[in-house]
Protein backbone atom coordinates (compact mmCIF):
# COMPACT_ATOMS: atom_id res chain seq x y z
CA UNK A 1 0.00 0.00 0.00
CA UNK A 2 2.75 2.52 1.11
CA UNK A 3 4.67 1.61 -2.06
CA UNK A 4 1.37 2.98 -4.25
CA UNK A 5 1.20 6.15 -1.75
CA UNK A 6 5.25 6.55 -2.41
CA UNK A 7 4.71 6.96 -6.02
CA UNK A 8 1.86 8.28 -6.30
CA UNK A 9 3.33 11.51 -4.31
CA UNK A 10 6.68 11.42 -5.92
CA UNK A 11 4.35 11.46 -9.61
CA UNK A 12 2.11 14.70 -8.43
CA UNK A 13 5.51 16.18 -6.50
CA UNK A 14 8.42 16.76 -9.84
CA UNK A 15 9.97 14.69 -11.81
CA UNK A 16 11.57 12.15 -9.49
CA UNK A 17 10.17 8.83 -11.49
CA UNK A 18 10.42 10.54 -14.71
CA UNK A 19 14.35 10.73 -14.11
CA UNK A 20 14.73 7.46 -12.26
CA UNK A 21 13.23 6.17 -15.79
CA UNK A 22 16.15 8.04 -17.89
CA UNK A 23 18.37 6.42 -15.48
CA UNK A 24 17.18 2.40 -15.68
CA UNK A 25 16.94 3.52 -19.93
CA UNK A 26 20.51 4.51 -19.42
CA UNK A 27 22.65 2.31 -17.23
CA UNK A 28 22.72 -0.47 -19.80
CA UNK A 29 24.44 1.46 -22.55
CA UNK A 30 27.87 0.70 -23.48
CA UNK A 31 30.54 2.73 -22.40
CA UNK A 32 30.83 5.24 -25.93
CA UNK A 33 27.37 5.88 -25.25
CA UNK A 34 27.35 6.62 -21.80
CA UNK A 35 30.51 8.81 -22.60
CA UNK A 36 28.35 10.52 -25.51
CA UNK A 37 25.52 11.48 -23.03
CA UNK A 38 28.04 12.73 -20.41
CA UNK A 39 30.23 14.55 -23.42
CA UNK A 40 26.86 16.61 -24.01
CA UNK A 41 25.84 17.50 -20.47
CA UNK A 42 29.25 18.93 -19.46
CA UNK A 43 29.19 20.68 -22.70
CA UNK A 44 25.81 22.13 -21.52
CA UNK A 45 26.83 23.05 -18.20
CA UNK A 46 29.96 24.39 -18.86
CA UNK A 47 28.48 26.43 -21.87
CA UNK A 48 25.81 27.83 -19.03
CA UNK A 49 28.57 28.75 -16.57
CA UNK A 50 30.98 30.69 -18.80
CA UNK A 51 27.59 33.00 -20.33
CA UNK A 52 25.65 33.07 -17.04
CA UNK A 53 27.96 32.78 -13.69
CA UNK A 54 31.00 35.55 -12.81
CA UNK A 55 33.22 33.72 -11.89
CA UNK A 56 33.11 31.20 -14.89
CA UNK A 57 33.27 33.89 -17.31
CA UNK A 58 36.52 35.55 -15.69
CA UNK A 59 38.57 32.07 -14.85
CA UNK A 60 36.86 29.89 -17.30
CA UNK A 61 38.68 29.21 -21.42
CA UNK A 62 35.62 28.21 -22.52
CA UNK A 63 36.26 28.03 -26.46
CA UNK A 64 40.03 26.81 -25.64
CA UNK A 65 38.45 23.79 -24.77
CA UNK A 66 35.35 23.20 -27.12
CA UNK A 67 35.76 21.10 -30.20
CA UNK A 68 34.93 21.52 -33.92
CA UNK A 69 31.61 19.63 -33.48
CA UNK A 70 31.13 22.60 -30.22
CA UNK A 71 31.59 20.04 -27.73
CA UNK A 72 33.79 19.87 -24.76
CA UNK A 73 37.42 18.48 -25.27
CA UNK A 74 38.23 16.05 -22.37
CA UNK A 75 41.63 16.00 -23.51
CA UNK A 76 41.40 19.83 -22.87
CA UNK A 77 39.81 19.66 -19.53
CA UNK A 78 43.07 20.10 -17.67
CA UNK A 79 42.71 24.04 -18.27
CA UNK A 80 39.49 24.75 -16.39
CA UNK A 81 40.86 25.49 -12.99
CA UNK A 82 40.17 23.05 -10.43
CA UNK A 83 37.33 24.62 -7.78
CA UNK A 84 38.24 24.21 -4.04
CA UNK A 85 36.62 24.79 -0.81
CA UNK A 86 38.66 27.85 0.34
CA UNK A 87 37.66 29.27 -3.74
CA UNK A 88 33.35 28.66 -2.61
CA UNK A 89 34.10 30.39 0.57
CA UNK A 90 35.65 33.28 -0.94
CA UNK A 91 34.07 33.37 -4.09
CA UNK A 92 30.61 32.36 -2.85
CA UNK A 93 28.79 35.48 -4.64
CA UNK A 94 30.58 35.20 -7.75
CA UNK A 95 29.58 31.33 -8.04
CA UNK A 96 26.40 31.65 -8.25
CA UNK A 97 24.25 32.02 -11.65
CA UNK A 98 22.61 35.24 -12.59
CA UNK A 99 19.60 33.57 -13.34
CA UNK A 100 19.31 32.04 -10.06
CA UNK A 101 16.56 34.33 -8.87
CA UNK A 102 14.00 32.46 -11.81
CA UNK A 103 14.99 28.94 -10.13
CA UNK A 104 13.56 27.58 -6.70
CA UNK A 105 16.39 27.49 -5.26
CA UNK A 106 18.02 27.09 -1.53
CA UNK A 107 20.88 27.06 0.32
CA UNK A 108 22.68 23.83 1.62
CA UNK A 109 26.01 23.17 3.74
CA UNK A 110 27.95 20.55 3.20
CA UNK A 111 28.75 17.52 5.87
CA UNK A 112 31.50 19.45 7.80
CA UNK A 113 33.29 16.06 8.46
CA UNK A 114 36.92 18.44 8.27
CA UNK A 115 35.44 20.34 10.96
CA UNK A 116 34.75 23.33 8.08
CA UNK A 117 31.33 22.85 6.17
CA UNK A 118 31.23 25.28 3.03
CA UNK A 119 28.10 26.85 1.89
CA UNK A 120 26.62 26.18 -1.42
CA UNK A 121 22.91 26.81 -3.43
CA UNK A 122 20.95 23.90 -4.83
CA UNK A 123 17.62 24.33 -6.83
CA UNK A 124 14.46 21.75 -7.11
CA UNK A 125 15.54 19.94 -10.25
CA UNK A 126 19.36 19.24 -8.68
CA UNK A 127 17.40 17.61 -5.53
CA UNK A 128 14.81 15.61 -7.85
CA UNK A 129 17.67 14.27 -9.69
CA UNK A 130 19.47 13.45 -6.46
CA UNK A 131 16.45 11.56 -5.16
CA UNK A 132 16.02 9.30 -8.23
CA UNK A 133 20.01 8.37 -8.14
CA UNK A 134 18.91 7.40 -4.77
CA UNK A 135 16.18 5.24 -5.89
CA UNK A 136 18.07 3.48 -8.60
CA UNK A 137 21.08 2.71 -6.27
CA UNK A 138 18.69 1.49 -3.74
CA UNK A 139 16.97 -0.75 -6.64
CA UNK A 140 20.52 -1.90 -7.02
CA UNK A 141 20.54 -3.26 -3.25
CA UNK A 142 16.89 -5.03 -3.70
CA UNK A 143 15.27 -2.40 -2.22
CA UNK A 144 12.04 -1.06 -4.37
CA UNK A 145 10.17 1.89 -3.43
CA UNK A 146 8.26 2.54 -0.46
CA UNK A 147 9.70 -0.99 1.22
CA UNK A 148 10.78 -0.98 5.12
CA UNK A 149 13.71 0.93 5.79
CA UNK A 150 15.68 1.68 8.56
CA UNK A 151 18.32 4.70 8.50
CA UNK A 152 21.13 4.41 11.15
CA UNK A 153 22.39 7.88 10.93
CA UNK A 154 24.58 10.33 12.30
CA UNK A 155 23.78 13.77 11.72
CA UNK A 156 21.81 15.63 14.41
CA UNK A 157 21.01 18.28 11.38
CA UNK A 158 19.52 15.45 9.40
CA UNK A 159 18.08 14.02 12.33
CA UNK A 160 16.20 16.79 13.75
CA UNK A 161 16.18 15.16 17.10
CA UNK A 162 13.48 16.62 19.29
CA UNK A 163 12.52 18.94 16.41
CA UNK A 164 10.68 17.36 13.85
CA UNK A 165 6.90 18.65 12.61
CA UNK A 166 4.40 16.57 11.85
CA UNK A 167 5.56 16.86 7.77
CA UNK A 168 8.70 15.58 8.12
CA UNK A 169 7.25 12.64 10.65
CA UNK A 170 4.50 11.78 8.35
CA UNK A 171 6.88 11.77 4.95
CA UNK A 172 8.73 9.34 6.98
CA UNK A 173 5.66 7.33 8.31
CA UNK A 174 5.16 7.40 4.12
CA UNK A 175 8.22 6.56 3.21
CA UNK A 176 8.23 3.48 5.52
CA UNK A 177 11.24 5.01 7.25
CA UNK A 178 12.69 4.59 10.86
CA UNK A 179 15.36 6.98 11.58
CA UNK A 180 17.79 5.99 14.28
CA UNK A 181 20.34 8.04 16.02
CA UNK A 182 24.11 7.03 15.31
CA UNK A 183 25.86 10.32 16.97
CA UNK A 184 26.64 8.51 19.97
CA UNK A 185 25.93 4.59 20.35
CA UNK A 186 25.69 3.52 23.97
CA UNK A 187 25.24 -0.23 25.13
CA UNK A 188 21.26 0.48 26.46
CA UNK A 189 21.13 2.28 22.76
CA UNK A 190 22.59 -0.32 20.43
CA UNK A 191 20.12 -3.30 22.67
CA UNK A 192 17.24 -0.72 21.80
CA UNK A 193 18.39 -0.91 17.94
CA UNK A 194 18.92 -4.50 17.82
CA UNK A 195 15.11 -4.57 19.32
CA UNK A 196 13.22 -1.69 16.78
CA UNK A 197 15.50 -3.66 13.90
CA UNK A 198 14.20 -7.03 14.94
CA UNK A 199 10.41 -5.41 14.92
CA UNK A 200 10.16 -3.77 11.98
CA UNK A 201 12.02 -6.33 10.39
CA UNK A 202 13.20 -4.15 7.86
CA UNK A 203 13.72 -4.73 3.44
CA UNK A 204 17.37 -2.88 3.94
CA UNK A 205 19.36 -1.07 6.52
CA UNK A 206 21.07 2.57 5.32
CA UNK A 207 23.95 3.11 7.66
CA UNK A 208 27.00 5.68 8.76
CA UNK A 209 29.67 2.65 7.68
CA UNK A 210 31.56 2.98 10.85
CA UNK A 211 28.05 3.17 12.54
CA UNK A 212 26.99 0.01 11.34
CA UNK A 213 30.03 -1.85 12.48
CA UNK A 214 30.06 -0.97 15.78
CA UNK A 215 26.17 -2.10 16.19
CA UNK A 216 27.35 -5.34 14.46
CA UNK A 217 30.61 -5.87 16.80
CA UNK A 218 28.06 -5.17 19.52
CA UNK A 219 25.31 -7.56 18.43
CA UNK A 220 28.18 -10.45 17.83
CA UNK A 221 30.17 -10.09 21.01
CA UNK A 222 26.82 -10.21 23.18
CA UNK A 223 25.84 -13.06 21.16
CA UNK A 224 22.18 -11.51 20.28
CA UNK A 225 19.97 -12.36 17.50
CA UNK A 226 19.53 -9.74 14.81
CA UNK A 227 17.13 -9.94 11.63
CA UNK A 228 18.73 -10.08 8.50
CA UNK A 229 17.75 -7.43 5.79
CA UNK A 230 17.23 -8.09 2.08
CA UNK A 231 20.89 -5.40 2.17
CA UNK A 232 22.80 -3.13 4.14
CA UNK A 233 23.30 0.12 2.14
CA UNK A 234 26.40 1.72 3.69
CA UNK A 235 27.70 5.15 3.12
CA UNK A 236 29.22 8.80 5.18
CA UNK A 237 32.82 7.27 5.44
CA UNK A 238 35.31 4.72 4.81
CA UNK A 239 33.84 0.79 4.28
CA UNK A 240 37.29 -1.25 4.69
CA UNK A 241 36.89 -4.56 4.33
CA UNK A 242 37.17 -6.02 7.84
CA UNK A 243 33.98 -3.68 8.23
CA UNK A 244 32.27 -5.29 5.41
CA UNK A 245 33.32 -8.69 6.54
CA UNK A 246 31.76 -8.21 10.32
CA UNK A 247 29.18 -6.23 9.04
CA UNK A 248 27.68 -9.08 6.37
CA UNK A 249 28.56 -12.07 8.89
CA UNK A 250 26.57 -10.87 11.84
CA UNK A 251 23.53 -9.79 9.23
CA UNK A 252 23.59 -12.39 6.98
CA UNK A 253 22.84 -10.12 4.23
CA UNK A 254 25.44 -8.38 1.43
CA UNK A 255 26.73 -4.97 2.34
CA UNK A 256 26.51 -2.28 -1.19
CA UNK A 257 28.57 0.42 -0.58
CA UNK A 258 27.57 3.97 -1.69
CA UNK A 259 29.68 6.98 -2.39
CA UNK A 260 28.48 11.05 -2.19
CA UNK A 261 28.31 13.91 -0.26
CA UNK A 262 25.96 17.00 0.65
CA UNK A 263 27.36 19.48 -1.82
CA UNK A 264 27.18 16.98 -5.14
CA UNK A 265 24.41 14.25 -4.07
CA UNK A 266 25.31 10.26 -4.77
CA UNK A 267 27.99 9.80 -7.04
CA UNK A 268 28.34 5.77 -7.43
CA UNK A 269 27.19 2.28 -5.88
CA UNK A 270 27.96 -0.77 -5.92
CA UNK A 271 25.33 -3.31 -7.78
CA UNK A 272 25.25 -6.64 -6.56
CA UNK A 273 28.05 -8.13 -8.59
CA UNK A 274 30.41 -6.18 -6.35
CA UNK A 275 33.21 -5.15 -8.54
CA UNK A 276 33.46 -2.05 -7.76
CA UNK A 277 31.32 1.11 -7.62
CA UNK A 278 29.58 2.29 -10.87
CA UNK A 279 28.98 6.26 -10.83
CA UNK A 280 25.94 7.91 -11.78
CA UNK A 281 27.06 8.99 -15.33
CA UNK A 282 24.13 11.33 -15.98
CA UNK A 283 24.31 13.56 -13.06
CA UNK A 284 28.46 13.32 -12.60
CA UNK A 285 31.68 13.79 -14.30
CA UNK A 286 34.22 12.20 -12.21
CA UNK A 287 37.96 12.62 -12.61
CA UNK A 288 40.68 10.77 -10.78
CA UNK A 289 43.78 12.99 -10.85
CA UNK A 290 47.75 12.52 -9.44
CA UNK A 291 49.36 14.92 -7.49
CA UNK A 292 50.56 16.49 -10.16
CA UNK A 293 46.61 17.16 -12.30
CA UNK A 294 47.70 14.74 -14.58
CA UNK A 295 45.15 11.82 -15.06
CA UNK A 296 45.40 8.63 -12.41
CA UNK A 297 45.46 5.70 -14.68
CA UNK A 298 43.74 2.17 -13.95
CA UNK A 299 44.15 0.78 -10.72
CA UNK A 300 45.89 3.93 -9.58
CA UNK A 301 45.20 6.03 -6.24
CA UNK A 302 44.48 10.02 -6.95
CA UNK A 303 42.18 12.49 -5.82
CA UNK A 304 38.51 12.08 -6.63
CA UNK A 305 37.26 15.60 -8.64
CA UNK A 306 33.95 15.79 -9.63
CA UNK A 307 31.34 17.92 -11.61
CA UNK A 308 27.70 17.40 -10.38
CA UNK A 309 26.28 18.18 -14.34
CA UNK A 310 22.39 19.18 -12.82
CA UNK A 311 23.34 21.91 -10.79
CA UNK A 312 23.02 25.63 -12.96
CA UNK A 313 22.28 27.73 -10.14
CA UNK A 314 25.68 27.53 -8.42
CA UNK A 315 27.82 25.31 -10.93
CA UNK A 316 30.59 22.96 -9.48
CA UNK A 317 32.91 22.48 -12.26
CA UNK A 318 35.86 20.32 -11.29
CA UNK A 319 35.47 20.47 -7.38
CA UNK A 320 38.22 19.10 -5.09
CA UNK A 321 35.93 16.67 -2.89
CA UNK A 322 38.46 15.77 -1.03
CA UNK A 323 38.61 11.97 -0.99
CA UNK A 324 40.74 9.50 -2.96
CA UNK A 325 40.11 6.75 -4.90
CA UNK A 326 41.23 4.47 -8.10
CA UNK A 327 39.58 3.23 -11.17
CA UNK A 328 38.51 -0.48 -11.64
CA UNK A 329 41.40 -2.35 -14.20
CA UNK A 330 38.42 -4.33 -15.61
CA UNK A 331 34.69 -4.00 -16.17
CA UNK A 332 32.08 -4.71 -13.68
CA UNK A 333 30.92 -8.37 -14.99
CA UNK A 334 26.84 -6.81 -14.22
CA UNK A 335 27.39 -5.70 -18.23
CA UNK A 336 26.86 -1.81 -17.04
CA UNK A 337 28.29 0.74 -19.35
CA UNK A 338 28.82 3.31 -16.58
CA UNK A 339 32.42 4.29 -15.38
CA UNK A 340 33.66 1.83 -12.32
CA UNK A 341 35.49 3.15 -9.19
CA UNK A 342 37.25 0.50 -7.82
CA UNK A 343 37.03 2.11 -4.49
CA UNK A 344 37.14 5.13 -2.29
CA UNK A 345 40.01 4.82 0.24
CA UNK A 346 38.70 7.92 2.28
CA UNK A 347 39.59 11.27 2.55
CA UNK A 348 42.70 12.88 1.26
CA UNK A 349 43.56 13.55 5.11
CA UNK A 350 43.12 9.62 6.06
CA UNK A 351 46.34 9.73 3.49
CA UNK A 352 49.36 9.88 6.16
CA UNK A 353 52.87 11.56 4.61
CA UNK A 354 56.37 11.10 5.26
CA UNK A 355 59.23 13.41 5.43
CA UNK A 356 60.50 12.46 2.74
CA UNK A 357 56.67 13.59 0.68
CA UNK A 358 55.77 9.97 0.33
CA UNK A 359 52.03 9.35 0.57
CA UNK A 360 50.93 6.47 3.01
CA UNK A 361 47.23 5.77 2.38
CA UNK A 362 45.28 5.09 5.14
CA UNK A 363 44.30 1.68 4.63
CA UNK A 364 47.40 0.25 5.95
CA UNK A 365 46.95 1.99 9.50
CA UNK A 366 43.41 0.24 9.59
CA UNK A 367 44.68 -3.12 8.73
CA UNK A 368 46.71 -2.76 11.74
CA UNK A 369 44.00 -3.06 13.78
CA UNK A 370 41.75 -5.93 11.86
CA UNK A 371 41.07 -8.78 14.15
CA UNK A 372 42.51 -6.58 17.39
CA UNK A 373 39.73 -8.60 19.62
CA UNK A 374 41.12 -5.99 22.51
CA UNK A 375 40.28 -2.98 20.87
CA UNK A 376 36.66 -1.39 20.54
CA UNK A 377 37.59 2.16 18.55
CA UNK A 378 40.68 3.87 17.66
CA UNK A 379 41.94 6.89 15.74
CA UNK A 380 45.28 7.49 14.76
CA UNK A 381 46.59 11.83 13.85
CA UNK A 382 49.75 12.50 11.91
CA UNK A 383 50.22 15.45 14.01
CA UNK A 384 53.99 16.22 11.86
CA UNK A 385 55.57 14.20 9.07
CA UNK A 386 57.03 12.34 12.52
CA UNK A 387 54.79 12.53 15.23
CA UNK A 388 52.03 9.83 15.44
CA UNK A 389 49.27 9.79 18.37
CA UNK A 390 46.94 6.60 18.75
CA UNK A 391 43.83 7.15 20.65
CA UNK A 392 42.65 3.84 21.71
CA UNK A 393 38.95 2.39 23.70
CA UNK A 394 39.57 -0.68 25.29
CA UNK A 395 36.85 -3.10 24.59
CA UNK A 396 37.82 -3.74 28.48
CA UNK A 397 37.50 -0.66 30.72
CA UNK A 398 38.71 -2.14 33.52
CA UNK A 399 42.36 -3.12 32.48
CA UNK A 400 44.48 -0.70 34.73
CA UNK A 401 47.41 -0.75 32.90
CA UNK A 402 47.18 -1.34 29.14
CA UNK A 403 50.62 -0.63 28.81
CA UNK A 404 51.93 -3.90 30.35
CA UNK A 405 48.68 -5.95 29.61
CA UNK A 406 49.02 -4.82 26.17
CA UNK A 407 53.01 -4.33 25.93
CA UNK A 408 53.39 -6.85 22.73
CA UNK A 409 50.53 -5.37 20.86
CA UNK A 410 51.44 -1.82 21.50
CA UNK A 411 55.23 -2.67 20.37
CA UNK A 412 54.42 -4.99 16.94
CA UNK A 413 52.01 -1.51 15.87
CA UNK A 414 55.12 1.02 16.88
CA UNK A 415 56.95 -1.40 14.79
CA UNK A 416 54.78 -1.26 12.00
CA UNK A 417 53.93 2.30 11.85
CA UNK A 418 57.61 3.01 11.85
CA UNK A 419 58.45 0.55 9.22
CA UNK A 420 56.43 2.88 7.08
CA UNK A 421 57.22 6.50 8.53
CA UNK A 422 60.33 5.95 9.34
CA UNK A 423 62.53 5.23 12.46
CA UNK A 424 62.39 8.53 13.92
CA UNK A 425 58.78 8.90 14.22
CA UNK A 426 57.69 9.19 17.94
CA UNK A 427 54.39 6.76 18.22
CA UNK A 428 52.07 7.70 21.22
CA UNK A 429 49.60 5.71 22.66
CA UNK A 430 46.48 7.54 25.03
CA UNK A 431 43.78 5.00 26.19
CA UNK A 432 40.35 6.64 26.47
CA UNK A 433 36.55 6.34 27.56
CA UNK A 434 35.33 7.60 24.51
CA UNK A 435 36.37 8.95 21.07
CA UNK A 436 34.10 11.91 19.90
CA UNK A 437 32.82 12.12 16.57
CA UNK A 438 33.28 14.80 14.00
CA UNK A 439 30.59 17.62 13.82
CA UNK A 440 28.61 15.57 11.19
CA UNK A 441 28.32 12.23 13.45
CA UNK A 442 30.69 10.76 11.53
CA UNK A 443 33.86 9.00 13.08
CA UNK A 444 37.31 9.99 11.72
CA UNK A 445 39.26 6.73 12.11
CA UNK A 446 42.56 8.65 10.65
CA UNK A 447 43.52 11.95 10.39
CA UNK A 448 46.71 13.64 8.86
CA UNK A 449 47.51 17.38 10.03
CA UNK A 450 50.41 17.95 7.70
CA UNK A 451 50.16 20.81 5.36
CA UNK A 452 49.53 19.75 1.96
CA UNK A 453 51.36 21.64 -0.97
Amino acid sequence: MKDKLVKLRLNTSGKILKNLSTLQDTEWLNKNQVKSIQQRRLTDLVKYAHENVPYYRENLPFHSIINNDGLIDFSQLSKIPILTKSIIRNHFEELKSEKLDAMNWYQNTSGGSTGEPILFIQHKEVKEWEQSVKLLFDEWSGKSIGEKQIRLWGSQRDLLVGNENLRSKFGKWMRNEVWLNAFSLSDERMLDYVDQINSIKPVQILAYAESIYELSVFIEEHKLKVHSPKSIMTSAGTLYPHMREVIERVFKTKVFNRYGSREVGDIACECNHHNGLHISSLTHYVEILKSDHSPADKGEMGEIIVTPLMNFGMPLIRYKIGDMGKWAEEECSCGRGLPLLKEVSGRVTDTFITKEKKPIYGAYFAMLFYHKDWIKKFQIIQEDYELIKLSLVLKNQYVMNPFEVYSEEISKITKDIKDVMGPNCDVSFDFLQKIESSPSGKHRALISKVKRD
